[in-house]
């Protein structure tokens, strides 16, 4: 029998620990019968808010994929404007303007598919069986601008990026935000090598292990929020 399990860790940055600033990432895991999955957000550091901006991102992609229960059909578009406007009731009476935070998450619903979605940057990525990594990233080096995609009343599904991998093709799903995925050289030799350390220890053990990678991140002079989820199958005896 599979079961899915995970595990995650966020820390902040040595940026905000100066200022004593509030971490601005967030990230949150469900799991039920008929659903697993994960959600990081990164709240963006020029707004007053953002840290509640991306617990309340995290919390409106968990409510949504809730609302999802016995559906057999999910579109991209159906979800994107869900959690857009469960995340805007959520931080109701702020302005939506002072709380913009990025989305990324990953989710299996029963029907064999395990499904990422992403806004803004970061990284979300999938370890396939055969040690192949597909992922979800932002090419900053085609950015002309230091502008990032986030929660809002205008953001549409065109501003989401997607990506959807076969459940018995999957063996681990890596979430992270720019703090972690801004620093790394090679992408796909990071996300199998912490999966592959990570998963087979107890979820505490694992997350405890992975804050302390984060909290000794090895990049010079590195200085913003780190935060890295991690989803992955596991086999267990029938009972």
């Amino acid at each position: 029998m599979t079961v899915w399990k995970s595990f995650g860790a966020s820390v902040v940055g040595p940026a905000h620990v100066a200022t004593g600033k509030p971490n601005q990432d967030a990230w949150a895991a469900f799991h039920h019968v008929w659903s697993d999955g994960i959600v990081v957000s990164d709240g963006l550091g020029s707004k007053p808010f953002s840290n509640f901006g991306s617990h309340a991102a995290c919390l409106a992609v968990v409510n949504t994929i809730n609302a999802c229960r016995g559906k057999t059909e999910i579109s991209n578009i159906c979800l994107s404007d869900q959690i857009k406007q469960k995340w805007l009731s959520i931080i109701v009476p702020l302005e939506p303007r002072d709380c913009a935070a990025t989305c990324l998450f990953a989710f299996r619903i029963g029907d064999r598919m395990l499904r990422l979605g992403m806004l803004g940057d970061g990284l979300a990525a999938a370890v396939k069986n055969d040690g192949s990594v597909v992922s979800l990233s932002d090419d900053k080096t085609e950015s002309f601008s230091n502008i990032t995609a986030a929660l809002s009343p205008n953001v549409t599904e065109k501003d989401w990026r997607w990506l959807s991998v076969p459940e018995d093709e999957c063996e681990s799903i890596i979430l992270c935000t720019d703090g972690v995925s801004d620093d790394l050289n090679d992408t796909n030799g990071f996300v199998k090598g912490f999966a592959g350390a990570h998963c087979k220890l107890s979820s505490v053990s694992a997350a405890r292990r992975a804050r302390d990678i984060l909290e000794n991140w090895p990049t010079p002079k590195h200085s913003d929020d780190k935060t890295i989820a991690c989803l992955f199958r596991e086999k267990v005896a029938d009972e």
